[in-house]
């Protein structure tokens, strides 16, 4: 196999994928984790060659990136606020707008001990992240995919969050009657006809049945919030995030199904409204 530096290797990789309209970045980023090398140290390491086990992984992975397959799931796993969770085709990549979100579940939550929900766990992201930031809270991660599950409890048990517990279930189906302070969703929010604007890579890798919802996008809001006054506790709290341009009609939804809920729309740091704090009025 022919050996090449660091440097020569990725410039082939951007002329290709730049040919092919694709992200050069993604190449970068490919090399940084598989050397484990950051940026910096890799442009001090550019004249080295690539060690024989590297080569051909980074090699495989290009071939994949130039098939629109997402970095993430070639190296199987993605970043979460800070850490590290595995990821397949059977969930979704995690996304710097469900962070935020989460951090702000975490800068409300308090001393006192909650019990929590998270509906659509996907990869388990949200439910692990805040099993961990509060390891006395008992947190239920529920998904309609049994495929998804399995990742999140990978995950679960990787961080070792003995506090989380799964569920297969379509919403709150499958849920006992009992009351949660805290409720938290990342729901499929995309209307079919988003997809003409959407990366060639989420339509082709990421889960239909975690990305896209009836009614342009809305099938979701509106069948939770018809629930979801009989599990949320008095004082209990609903978050969910949902897509850029849903907030009127999000609101519209909240003022039909729970008209005594006080709704905060929230921004995200692109300026964007992308998710909500919901509670009964006192």
């Amino acid at each position: 196999m022919e050996k090449l530096s660091y440097s020569n290797a990725l410039k082939r990789a951007f002329s290709m994928l730049k040919e092919q309209d694709k992200f050069p970045e993604d190449a970068q980023y490919l090399m940084e984790e598989l050397s484990g090398f950051n940026y910096t140290q890799l442009q001090l390491h550019r004249n080295d060659y690539v060690p024989e086990d590297i080569m051909p992984k980074f090699r495989n992975g290009l071939a994949r990136l130039l098939m629109d397959e997402p970095v993430q799931y070639i190296l199987g796993y993605a970043y979460f606020m800070d850490r590290n969770f595995s990821v397949n085709e059977n969930v979704l990549i995690p996304r710097q707008d469900t962070e935020e979100m989460v951090q702000k579940i975490i800068d409300d939550h308090g001393d006192v001990q909650k019990s929590i929900c998270d509906i659509g766990t996907g990869s388990g992201i949200i439910a692990v992240t805040l099993g961990l930031n509060f390891p006395n809270d008992e947190i239920l991660a529920t998904d309609i995919s049994k495929e998804a599950l399995q990742v999140a409890e990978l995950n679960s048990e990787n961080y070792q969050t003995n506090n989380v517990f799964f569920k297969q279930s379509d919403l709150f189906q499958n849920i006992e009657q009992q009351q949660f302070d805290i409720i938290v969703s990342n729901p499929p929010y995309i209307a079919e006809d988003e997809k003409k604007d959407m990366d060639a890579s989420v339509i082709k890798f990421e889960p239909d049945l975690a990305l896209y919802g009836q009614d342009n996008g809305l099938e979701f809001y509106e069948n939770i919030t018809k629930k979801v006054n009989q599990y949320l506790s008095d004082d209990g709290i609903l978050y969910m995030e949902f897509g850029f341009r849903q907030k009127n009609a999000i609101k519209q939804i909240f003022c039909d199904n729970l008209p005594n809920y006080v709704v905060e729309f929230h921004k995200d740091i692109s300026g964007n409204y992308r998710y909500l704090k919901a509670k009964k009025e006192m």
